[in-house]
């Protein structure tokens, strides 16, 4: 229609100027890259290792993406009008009755929706608030996906040591087995001797292979958090810290908590913005204006006028919508109060199996663990010298893998305390490890390769 009258008759200047209004503007276009899984450096730190969770750990990505995304509801929902304007044409052929020719009528009509009532600034301030409790969403996975990290990192260490120790007693216990085959072969033991050791050899690999395997399990959990492969060796570099962490008092530490919990922040702004829509669903009631201007051409005249219309809120009064808000506050005022008690209880938490884990790194420590193995050697020794017999050495291998699984369990117990006391403090206390040595995280025993 618009054709129409542009190639039938010359457009005047009013609906010219209205149709250059209404040209809308050529859309630009966004292209977003995807970078897949990298390999990460051939000697990872700690440090390193959390740069790259944070970096590219998927659900970070996707939490940041959802910050990018309430930017745009904000910037959707921060027009100045509610909608854009709205023009209509109208065309009519005049045929009289009389001798008088045929002359065809022209209209259009430019409207225009405006806020009233605050509407606008309401669901602004709503969608700022959203947009914050992205934020502190997105920031406090950070310190959640950094101390996962941070553990899983000081866990590969662990399991790095529980591979290097497992190698020595293997070690040990194949020089046992030797030494008895040969003293079976020269007539100094029994058989028994033998088959004794022959069953330590055996619970030595045991215990190598489960401690590989844990081994590569703390390895696929570091890549997964880290969002990278690894196809190849790859060195540690760090040596497990069993510093203890700085603990304030329990009211002053739950203060700095309060204030350092993103979450918790969320949360807030979750309420902020319910409260918002609240007052819009409020609101409501008072209608939007629509303001029009309008250019007719009747026979031979010209008419030009302005108008106003608004929606009488009489048959829907919106009842509906205020109930929802008012639930929805409700709601997350609730949520709200419930995280603050979980923060509350999640500390205690981490402090009590914190502290319970430091009593027991501090009670099975490595010396512990280095006297085990030197029992074994001078048990050993003893053996081969015909001053004890093959119970003692058996008796010295138990001790050496209790000692040593009491020691791990010991050391992976105080990465998890510390794990969950970082998450929960909010960052506010971290476990870090010293960078003090570099090893193969990937060296195993040559007669027992993984």
């Amino acid at each position: 229609m618009t054709d129409r009258f542009i190639s039938g008759r010359r457009l005047s200047g009013p609906m010219l100027a209205m149709l250059v209004y209404c040209t809308p503007l050529p859309a630009q276009t966004d292209t977003t890259d995807f970078t897949g899984p990298i390999q990460p450096d051939t000697t990872l730190t700690l440090d390193r290792a959390v740069d790259l969770a944070l970096e590219r750990n998927f659900n970070i990505r996707s939490a940041r993406s959802r910050v990018v995304e309430a930017g745009g509801r904000l910037k959707h929902d921060s027009r100045l009008v509610p909608s854009n304007p709205e023009i209509e044409f109208s065309t009519a052929d005049r045929d009289p009755a009389g001798p008088e020719r045929s002359t065809t009528d022209l209209g259009i009509r430019l409207s225009q929706e405006f806020w009233i009532g605050g509407q606008g600034g309401l669901k602004r301030r709503a969608a700022r608030s959203r947009l914050d409790a992205a934020r502190a969403a997105a920031g406090f996975l950070e310190i959640t996906v950094a101390a996962r990290t941070r553990s899983a990192f000081l866990d590969l260490l662990v399991a790095r040591e529980a591979v290097e120790t497992a190698g020595r007693a293997v070690a040990v216990a194949t020089d046992i087995m030797q030494t008895a085959r040969a003293r079976l072969d020269s007539g100094e033991a029994t058989r028994l001797e033998v088959n004794s050791a022959e069953i330590g050899l055996g619970r030595a690999r045991s215990e190598q292979a489960a401690a590989e395997a844990e081994r590569n399990l703390a390895r696929s959990r570091l890549a997964e958090l880290m969002a990278v492969e690894f196809p190849g060796p790859v060195q540690l570099k760090g040596d497990f810290e069993t510093r203890p962490l700085d603990l304030p008092p329990r009211g002053e530490l739950l203060n700095r908590v309060a204030q350092q919990r993103q979450d918790l922040a969320a949360a807030a702004a979750e309420v902020a913005a319910a409260r918002e829509e609240l007052q819009l669903s409020r609101r409501q009631l008072i209608p939007n204006l629509t303001v029009f201007g309008f250019y007719e051409e009747e026979e031979n005249s010209e008419i030009a006028g302005i108008g106003v219309s608004l929606p009488i809120p009489v048959l829907h009064r919106y009842s509906g919508e205020r109930t929802e808000a008012d639930a929805r506050l409700e709601q997350a005022g609730i949520e709200r109060d419930a995280l603050l008690l979980q923060i509350r209880l999640e500390v205690d938490r981490a402090i009590a199996d914190y502290r319970a884990a430091r009593t027991r790194v501090e009670a099975v420590s490595a010396n512990v663990l280095r006297a085990a193995e030197q029992n074994v050697e001078l048990t050993y020794e003893a053996f081969r010298a015909g001053q004890v017999g093959v119970a003692a050495i058996a008796s010295s291998q138990e001790t050496l893998l209790q000692a040593r699984r009491d020691f791990l369990d010991a050391q992976r117990a105080l990465v998890r305390a510390a794990g969950d006391l970082e998450r929960a403090s909010g960052g506010l206390l971290v476990l870090r490890g010293a960078t003090q040595n570099t090893s193969n995280e990937f060296k195993s025993n040559p007669e027992n390769p993984s």
